[in-house]
């Protein structure tokens, strides 16, 4: 098995930010992919989030894109609703588009200080992996199946670059992203080692 590198692309640039897309692979490994479409100053700590539970996994990709701007107006710019993303628009994407992965997590950030835990995958491991963090942060987690956080749609990336069609997507607020962040990212290190989070 090859080293994963780590490549990115600018996807747009702006007199006051810019907009980039980010891939840790190593070509081959179809176990795991963590992806944060929305990192840098759109939703922030999501990207960090995602790279670092990729690199501390024994074999994971990790996607993402990151928008940062000047202005304050990055989310505003670079957020396009998770079942709009494409591997024609996405080039890094589109390399891991047709992998199939076995776990799929994509993380999300909330305005809202509370975690939503979502996604085609098997309700019951949406139900585990709620439970866990509900022992590790501290603020309320709860499972959603549907609405504008559910994560439940076939077009949402989490969900088609599974194998199994069912991605888990995270809605982190503010403390799930700074200073339980550590906690979080031990429950997702758990879950995918000891299950996988299959269906």
């Amino acid at each position: 098995m090859s080293r994963p590198t780590l490549t990115t692309r600018p996807l747009e640039v702006t007199e006051t930010g810019h907009y980039v897309e980010l891939l840790y692979d190593d070509g081959a490994t179809d176990e795991v992919c963590c992806c944060a479409a929305h990192g840098g100053s759109v939703e922030p700590g999501t990207a960090e989030l995602a790279l670092e539970l990729a690199t501390d996994l024994p074999a994971a990709s990790c996607w993402a894109c990151l928008g940062e701007e000047t202005d304050g107006r990055a989310f505003d710019s670079w957020h396009p609703p998770s079942s709009a993303f494409s591997p024609a628009e996405y080039p890094l994407l589109d390399r891991i588009a047709d992998r199939g992965f076995e776990t799929v997590v994509s993380v999300h950030g909330l305005a809202d200080d509370e975690v939503l835990v979502g996604g085609r995958i098997d309700r019951a491991v949406k139900r585990g992996v709620a439970s866990a963090l509900e022992e590790v942060v501290d603020v309320p987690v709860s499972v959603v199946t549907g609405g504008q956080y559910g994560g439940v749609s076939p077009n949402n990336f989490v969900n088609w670059l599974a194998r199994e069609a069912g991605g888990l997507q995270l809605e982190l607020g503010p403390t799930a992203r700074s200073t339980d962040a550590d906690d979080v990212r031990s429950v997702l290190e758990e879950s995918v080692v000891s299950g996988p989070l299959a269906p």
